[in-house]
């Protein structure tokens, strides 16, 4: 058995239906979940992001006094991935980083996400990982995080729509979701694009299966890449118990 925990680093606990997420946890495989308590209603921006990353980086090592063994930051932007990584010794597992990775194995690809705006994020994560050369594209359906389920058939609608204009006006062979709300659009994505589409990739399900994997596999993150911060003081973080806890500690 593993035990894998989703931190989704957003306060808007119940903004999207988790039954595809629960119906795909791998075989052997112990799945929990927290939100923030302190952060974001959402993540779409950069300044979302740095709202986020605390919340991350406290869960985590929150996880691993819990005897938890691995983690999932369940974001495409991956907010607080490299802090929570310095904190912690078990793998932590960025949807964002799994995603565009799992993607750009079918060759050419784009990311449908829900803004417009997050092109450049997009853009600057594919090539932090070596995949510039490969995104096609990055197309939003202008709906926000938590507008999609409001009107869930009109998001799946424009999911599949920027889809295929991914396929047939960028020559993407794979296309990966922008947003972890967007889980269980996949198959519908899947069913209208047929042959014409090599991956759809559903990235918080895909990054739970990772975590499993390198759990099994006895992976741990590598502490000469990513130390363990310089006790330091740091004011105003008392919210955050662990993570101030790790500032404070002595050398």
């Amino acid at each position: 058995m593993t035990s894998i925990r989703v931190i989704t680093p957003i306060v808007s606990v119940g903004f999207r239906d988790d039954t595809p997420l629960q119906s795909a946890v791998p075989a052997g495989c112990t799945l929990s979940s927290v939100f923030l308590k302190n952060g974001p209603a959402s993540v779409e921006s950069a300044i979302d992001e740095v709202l986020a990353a605390p919340g991350v980086a406290d869960a985590a090592l929150n996880a691993e006094a819990d005897g938890i063994e691995a983690v999932v930051i369940d974001c495409m932007l991956d907010p607080g991935l490299d802090a929570a990584r310095e904190a912690v010794a078990f793998p932590v597992i960025g949807c964002g980083e799994a995603g565009l990775k799992a993607a750009a194995e079918a060759g050419p690809f784009s990311v449908v996400t829900v803004l417009d705006r997050q092109a450049r994020a997009f853009r600057e994560l594919a090539v932090r990982h070596g995949l510039g050369d490969r995104l096609m594209s990055v197309r939003g359906i202008g709906v926000s995080v938590l507008g999609l389920e409001g009107d869930r058939p009109n998001s799946i609608e424009a999911t599949i729509r920027e889809c295929r204009r991914a396929v047939e006006e960028d020559g993407a062979k794979a296309v990966v979701f922008g947003c972890t709300g967007m889980l269980g659009f996949a198959d519908p994505v899947r069913d209208a694009l047929g042959d014409r589409i090599d991956q759809v990739i559903d990235p918080l399900p895909h990054a739970v299966a990772l975590a499993h994997q390198s759990v099994l596999a006895g992976v741990r993150t590598d502490k000469a890449v990513y130390p363990y911060p310089d006790p330091k003081p740091a004011l105003g973080f008392t919210a955050w118990a662990a993570l101030n806890e790790l500032l404070e500690r002595k050398k």
